[in-house]
């Protein structure tokens, strides 16, 4: 069994999923399912605390859509592009 990756450690997969798939938004569960290495043992509180961080850190957006679902994106760049950390 493989240990439970660390708080950087999925701070950083997130961050290379969305570099390598700018477009993508998902919900915690999709986050945890589909944007992590499928050989990591990850708790869904750790995704939660990593979106959380990257949302403070205006690289991350989370928004409500329209069936109430919370869901994940790559915050959106100013016009200038100075956002643009990832």
């Amino acid at each position: 069994m493989e240990p439970q990756a660390s708080l950087s450690e999925v701070v950083d997969a997130i961050l290379r999923h969305l570099h390598s798939h700018p477009d993508a938004a998902d919900t915690v569960d999709g986050v945890c399912e589909w944007w992590l290495p499928r050989y990591w043992r990850v708790d869904r509180h750790c995704v939660e605390a990593a979106l959380d961080r990257l949302q403070a850190q205006k690289l991350v957006r989370r928004r409500q859509n329209a069936d109430r679902h919370v869901v994940f994106s790559r915050a959106e760049l100013t016009p200038d592009g100075s956002s643009d950390r990832i």
